[in-house]
């Protein structure tokens, strides 16, 4: 019996490139290929640990010699299954390549490998009084490849923009194993097509992303946190316009009854009063103002919500921090759930409940009637809905969950799920919104994906994927 591609790949490995074959092994153990999405089957895969670009440049001339696909990795804190291997592949852990490549304060312009987190990116600008503004929920972990990968967004795309925003050069390894760099360390650039553009959010199906350089801002000299409590989730999307009529917010989140309950809200309770007082549909909503005159803005933030809410507190600073950690997830009741499932899913894993998370995007004059469809439509599948909202963009995180009548009966309660998903999808779709504002679509959503773009898009997709990777092994069976 002939040896498997792996195999194979990992003899080339041990035979040309020792120091590199020490940092690679065959595994199918789910806690090593996972990240932290729904998808629960991996494939027996090569895992391998590259330090420089030209290491991931050697792995993908390998892997294309012997015909085994790729899956590129950062912080493994995706959320919907990008970077986990559904067939026999090599995995290439990006997480080693962390060099400061340039760091120039006075042209606003810092590279860093692929694997550089945004934690350590805040950690090199702190000191010099700036700050890169896209802050998903996972930040501290996320690697700068991996928020390029998904476009990533965070609490902050209301006012400063998602992660494209902020990027001026990157380096990637194409299919065949050549190092391109693409873009420029400027401002404006509207020389050629915009291949930059075309890569970030391609989820490493274009080319593996190496090195990235991203632009920055000074952070804030002041800002001010703000929390109010309404009756219903209306009221809260009413003020919410309100303010951005007013004000141009850098933060405004919104938690609805269902997030709630998932949440230990304890740290709202000395401002807000406790949450069932609120009224028949609690929720709350986050305004955070940011800039020269907080004092202004935060007046004109109140005088948008004051008729509308149960009750609304300026933050004191000293709390602020543990406030904004409960709406990422951080200070929710959850039983073993990965340390940023709470943000996606709105929920720690219960033993008997199926869930079913979505990220959609709907044009800001949409959001209250689709908030009213996904309640509906939950009602009417017997099913729980929970949303925490990035309310200011549009850009709603849902979660549907049911509980299991009987043991092992989770896949007909994730049938239902998804044919309420579905509706819910159909919904946003006609509203003109779209099936995912910043997680990406990975393996999870690609059913989604394809009712949202469409068969031509699909076929102009799979063009441009021909194109670039003829031999379909750069992260097969993701994006679209």
């Amino acid at each position: 019996m002939s040896e498997d591609p792996l195999t194979k790949v990992l003899a080339e490995l041990r035979t040309c490139r020792a120091a590199l074959a020490a940092r690679a092994g065959i595994t199918d153990d789910p806690a090593q290929l996972r990240d932290e999405s729904p998808v629960a089957e991996v494939a027996r895969s090569l895992l391998v640990f590259p330090e420089t670009p030209e290491e991931v440049a050697y792995l993908v001339r390998l892997a294309h010699r012997f015909n085994v696909p790729m899956v590129p990795r950062g912080g493994r804190t995706g959320v919907v299954g990008g970077a986990v291997p559904l067939e026999p592949s090599l995995v290439i852990d990006l997480s080693r390549l962390t060099e400061v490549v340039t760091f120039d304060v006075p042209g606003r312009y810092l590279r860093v490998g692929a694997g550089t987190t945004l934690g350590r990116i805040e950690e090199l600008l702190a000191p010099h009084g700036m700050m890169y503004p896209p802050d998903p929920a996972s930040y501290r972990r996320a690697s700068i490849g991996g928020t390029v990968a998904t476009n990533a967004g965070g609490l902050r795309c209301v006012k400063y923009g998602t992660t494209g925003r902020w990027i001026r050069t990157l380096e990637i390894v194409l299919a065949d194993g050549s190092i391109v760099e693409l873009g420029h360390a400027v401002v404006k650039d509207a020389t050629g097509y915009d291949l930059r553009g075309l890569m970030i959010g391609s989820e490493g199906t274009l080319g593996i992303v190496v090195s990235v350089g991203i632009t920055f801002c000074p952070r804030p000299a002041n800002s001010c946190l703000l929390v109010a409590a309404f009756s219903t989730v209306e009221q809260a999307l009413e003020a919410t316009r309100s303010i951005q009529d007013r004000v141009v917010p850098s933060m405004c989140e919104l938690l609805d009854r269902g997030a709630l309950e998932s949440r230990n809200t304890s740290v709202v309770v000395p401002l807000l009063g406790e949450v069932a007082q609120w009224g028949p549909d609690p929720t709350l909503l986050l305004v955070q103002v940011d800039g020269a005159d907080t004092d202004a803005e935060s007046a004109l933030v109140r005088d948008a919500v004051a008729a509308r809410s149960y009750a609304i507190q300026v933050v004191a600073p000293s709390v602020e921090a543990a406030v904004l950690e409960m709406r990422r997830g951080g200070s929710a009741v959850r039983t073993g759930a990965p340390s940023n499932a709470v943000e996606e899913t709105l929920v720690a894993p219960v033993a008997g409940v199926s869930t079913l998370p979505q990220d959609v995007s709907v044009p800001l004059e949409h959001v209250v009637p689709i908030v009213r469809s996904i309640r509906e439509i939950s009602a009417q599948f017997g099913v729980e809905s929970r949303i925490a909202a990035h309310a200011g963009d549009g850009n709603l995180h849902l979660l549907l969950l049911a509980s299991e009548p009987e043991p092992m009966d989770g896949e007909r309660t994730l049938t239902l799920l998804r044919t309420a998903m579905g509706q819910v999808i159909d919904r946003v779709l006609e509203a003109g919104g779209t099936v995912s504002g910043e997680h990406g679509i990975g393996a999870a959503k690609r059913r989604w994906a394809k009712r949202d773009l469409g068969p031509e898009i699909i076929g102009v997709h799979r063009q441009i994927k021909r194109s670039l990777d003829p031999h379909n092994l750069l992260n097969p069976h993701k994006a679209f």
